[in-house]
């Protein structure tokens, strides 16, 4: 066995022995002298004029003059128009307290100048009907008014326009409805009516919740909506007229 394998290297190296052989170049060897020697390259020496001149041979910087410019212009107005910076007292003083006095969300109504106004719609407003923002909407006055010496008398019309309306949602959301712009033969008014629905989110979100959890019943509830906003007759606002 050992035998056999001793052949199969043998008849290997058979194989590879021209790899042993030296590799000559006849090109080279007829051309290249063996004699020949490289030659070091010597580096040139670039001088410099300007540099000598300025940094001499110690490599050291000439000191340069300074040469000092003046301004005979600005030397002459340099006292004119100078700027004064304005002195601001900073120190503190003491504010008297004083009452916080309520003021109305919208607007703000001095009782001394304005004379107030008892209305009421004329007919059921609901957003359940078909009204958009814009659209006037029609009150009444309840007693007598008088303003600028002219006296307006019970049941006199007080136009007002839907500022914003808001539909009701699911998930219990309710609808918003604010009435303002008032006016009264042609004179603004003062005030703002704002009526929301009623708000069945605030039930509806955690019995949703619950009933899916253990019974999956609560996905039906979800589409249930809040309530209308509603201006009835029987229902009084104040609006103010203001000089």
């Amino acid at each position: 066995m050992f035998k056999k394998y001793l052949s199969i290297l043998l008849c290997f190296n058979i194989l590879v022995l021209p790899a042993y052989c030296t590799i000559s170049d006849d090109f080279v060897e007829k051309t290249l002298s063996k004699k020949q020697k490289i030659t070091p390259v010597q580096q040139p020496i670039i001088k410099d004029a300007f540099v000598e001149q300025t940094i001499g041979t110690n490599l050291k910087p000439k000191p340069v003059k300074k040469v000092i410019i003046t301004d005979s212009f600005a030397q002459n107005n340099k006292n004119k128009n100078q700027y004064t910076k304005p002195k601001v007292d900073f120190s503190e003083q003491k504010v008297a307290n004083t009452k916080q006095i309520a003021q109305p969300k919208i607007a703000i109504v001095n009782s001394e100048n304005s004379t107030p106004i008892k209305i009421r719609v004329k007919k059921y407003i609901s957003t359940k009907q078909k009204i958009d923002e814009g659209d006037f909407i029609e009150f009444e006055t309840l007693s007598d008014v008088k303003i600028k010496n002219k006296i307006y008398k019970a049941g006199t019309t007080i136009k007002a326009r839907v500022e914003t309306i808001s539909y009701n949602k699911i998930w219990g959301v309710p609808s918003d409805l604010i009435i303002g712009n008032f006016s009264l033969d042609g004179k603004k008014l003062i005030g703002e009516i704002n009526k929301t629905g009623a708000n069945r989110s605030l039930w509806l979100y955690p019995t949703v919740y619950v009933t899916t959890l253990f019974f999956g019943l609560g996905v039906f509830l979800i589409p249930i909506r809040g309530g209308h906003a509603k201006i009835k007759p029987q229902q009084t606002y104040s609006v103010y007229y203001q000089d």
